[in-house]
């Protein structure tokens, strides 16, 4: 194995992320909060005394901004920090003014267990103003994730029988392991990388097209065209700009916010569409040349499942690639990223998890799903990693179709419930040296207190929970293991002095 030398560019961000997640470690006692409560009707406390902000924090809209600068010291990019804060002042459950409703945030993995579990029907979900408003204006068809009620259910059965099934995907991992290779080869030659983000989206990108067009981008190339990562990297930039605003002016008029999202959108759009319709004409090619059969057999298809099934029109077809597409890139190369630098900071757990690997495959090239089953600790890796930075900055949201009891307090019909994972994850109650990178809490023989968190499912749930979970978790899953294993096994991670100087000393910056 020999050594990739992480640099400054990139890792700057990545490490700073990593420094702040740390820092919204809870350091209140657990005795402060209290035990959960009993749910005896008599002790039920009505909506209006949920703990929260008072006074001028309850106006609505205005309230919003008074969490944020000129009135405190946080700036809106800053909401994790706000409602970690929340927390240690308020408890468990806390109600908060976001714009014109309230949301009740719950910190308890009990309490998002009562809130995952209960019996929807419609699984409703929270609007994303900003990609409401650009679907209302514009008339492009909506995503997977942005529709409601039976239009989302007719799209959703469909997707999930192609996509949730563990034997489906299992049949992606000889492409997947193609493409990581390749993206391996790249960091060799290179020897080193100066943004391990940019690479790494190059790489979910080349990955996550395999899924959704059923061809290469040949984004692993030097010199390739990177468009359709700049614009994901807009994307996502606008969104989470849009999420922390106190006012959305957006929706009364065309910002420039909006129409930098806009045009960032359709761009992405026509890119997919085009995808589509080449592959929708390539395979009625072959049909009609009458190799359909064999080139169906010779690799897994997705794209060709929806083409193929009657219950999917164009529209739907686009909606669900696009959904897969857009989110299968960004999220997944920020896992990754953080795997292989906790690795690099924690070098008795990068050889680990290389040992893992070694006896697992031997002196095999060849990474197969029956490895991968056996490699516990490479998964312990990737959710140890996630845990300590949440790959999710909102998470699942619910929206109660019916009043329910919570901690105690009566929760009406039509709240918002977050159950705060971003908090919750980095709390000590749950999970003992919670700002530690220790794998070994995953792993199942572990007796030590370390593997508390195991009695605690709900929470960290970074793919969601239910019907409304991520409908490509399993493939996006499969990615990560494998790019990370592949690195571990061939690569390794060496942090440029630099770089781990600016983590050390990042408390006093």
């Amino acid at each position: 194995m020999w050594s990739l030398r992480l640099c400054n560019r990139g890792i700057r961000d990545l490490l700073l992320r990593m420094t702040t997640a740390s820092h919204r470690s809870s350091t209140t006692d657990a005795a402060q909060m209290g035990e959960i409560s009993g749910q005896d009707s008599t002790e039920i406390k009505p909506f209006s005394q949920i703990p929260g902000p008072k006074g001028l924090y309850n106006i609505p809209f205005l309230g919003t901004a008074f969490h944020f600068k000129p009135f405190t010291k946080y700036v809106p990019d800053d909401l994790l920090n706000v409602l970690s804060d929340a927390r240690d002042k308020y408890g468990d459950i806390v109600k908060m003014r976001m714009g014109k409703d309230y949301i009740v945030y719950v910190y308890h993995p009990d309490y998002a267990k009562t809130v995952f579990q209960f019996p929807y029907k419609e699984h409703l979900r929270i609007g994303l103003d900003l990609s409401e408003t650009f679907h209302d204006r514009s008339g492009v068809p909506r995503d997977l994730g942005t529709l409601q009620g039976d239009a989302w259910a007719a799209l959703r059965k469909p997707s999930q029988e192609k996509m949730l099934r563990p034997a489906v995907v299992a049949n992606y991992v000889p492409l997947i392991e193609r493409v990581t290779n390749d993206f391996v080869e790249e960091l060799r030659k290179k020897g080193s990388v100066d943004d391990l983000l940019k690479e790494l989206m190059n790489y979910t990108t080349e990955s996550v097209a395999m899924l959704c067009f059923n061809r290469r981008l040949g984004y692993l190339e030097s010199n390739s065209d990177t468009e359709i990562v700049n614009l994901i990297t807009k994307f996502f930039i606008d969104f989470q700009t849009s999420i922390t605003m106190p006012f959305k002016t957006y929706k009364l008029f065309r910002t420039k916010l909006y129409k930098r999202f806009e045009k960032t959108y359709l761009d992405i759009y026509r890119i997919g569409k085009k995808e589509i319709s080449a592959q929708r004409k390539m395979l009625e090619k072959l049909q009609k040349e009458g190799d359909l059969d064999q080139y169906l057999q010779d690799e897994p298809n997705f794209i060709y499942s929806l083409l193929n099934d009657t219950r999917m029109t164009d529209e739907k077809i686009n909606s669900v690639i696009m959904s897969l597409f857009i989110a299968g890139i960004d999220s997944t190369a920020n896992t990754i990223a953080f795997v292989l630098i906790n690795l690099a900071l924690n070098p008795e757990k990068q050889d680990r998890l290389y040992q893992e690997i070694k006896e697992t495959m031997g002196d095999e090239n060849t990474l197969t799903k029956e490895h991968l089953a056996e490699m516990s600790y490479l998964k312990a890796c990737v959710k140890e990693s996630q845990r300590l930075v949440f790959p999710l900055m909102l998470g699942a949201i619910r929206y109660l179709e019916e009043d329910i009891v919570l901690a105690g307090y009566h929760i009406p019909k039509n709240t918002l419930v977050h159950p705060n994972m971003n908090s919750m994850t980095l709390d000590e109650r749950f999970y003992p040296r919670p700002t530690e990178y220790i794998p070994e809490r995953w792993i199942r023989d572990t007796n030590d207190d370390i593997a508390k968190g195991q009695d605690f499912p709900f929470g960290m749930m970074p793919f969601g929970f239910g019907p409304r979970g991520c409908i490509g978790q399993r493939f996006a899953e499969t990615e990560m293991y494998i790019g990370v294993a592949k690195n571990a096994r061939h690569v390794g991670g060496v942090l440029c002095q630099g770089s781990l100087s600016l983590f050390d000393g990042f408390s006093s910056v």
